[in-house]
């Protein structure tokens, strides 16, 4: 398997698209906010805004297996820019596999090359306590949460 930064090529944006409608969506149950009612154009704009930004994928004999998308953005109160992740997803077959640590490593070095912090949530109500412990195995610090009523 290896990591590599994904383009705005055709190839690469049809490989995203793909993993994140055909395995993202039906996989995350959030009420309304459940990924199932996706907007197709908005989730479109949403890939191509990170990917456009940074987006690392993990391939497995050409097959697109995981991805992170990440852009630059900054909180309401400062310019102070830092590296979100617009979605960090990996295939359930190969989760216990390395795939995950490898996109958090290349998203850690890039930020790291960048000067910028990096801040990748945690948004699911589906063992969410035990994805924020892998989080932190993955040497990234909780610095928060989410919570939510009504999902």
């Amino acid at each position: 398997m290896i990591v590599r930064q994904l383009t705005t090529s055709k190839e690469d944006l049809e490989k995203v698209v793909d993993l994140l409608v055909k395995h993202f969506v039906p996989e995350h149950q959030m009420g309304p906010l459940s990924a199932i009612n996706v907007n197709v154009e908005k989730g479109l704009q949403w890939v191509m805004f990170n990917v456009g930004h940074m987006t690392f994928g993990v391939e497995d004999d050409g097959k697109l297996v995981g991805s992170l998308g990440l852009h630059r953005t900054s909180p309401w109160y400062s310019d102070s820019e830092y590296l979100a992740d617009g979605w960090f997803y990996v295939l359930p077959e190969y989760r216990k596999t390395g795939v995950g640590k490898m996109l958090i490593d290349a998203a850690k070095n890039y930020a790291t090359e960048a000067k910028l912090p990096l801040i990748i949530g945690v948004f699911t109500s589906e063992d969410a306590d035990t994805k924020a412990q892998v989080m932190q195995k993955l040497g990234l610090t909780m610095v928060g949460g989410l919570f939510a009523a009504g999902v």
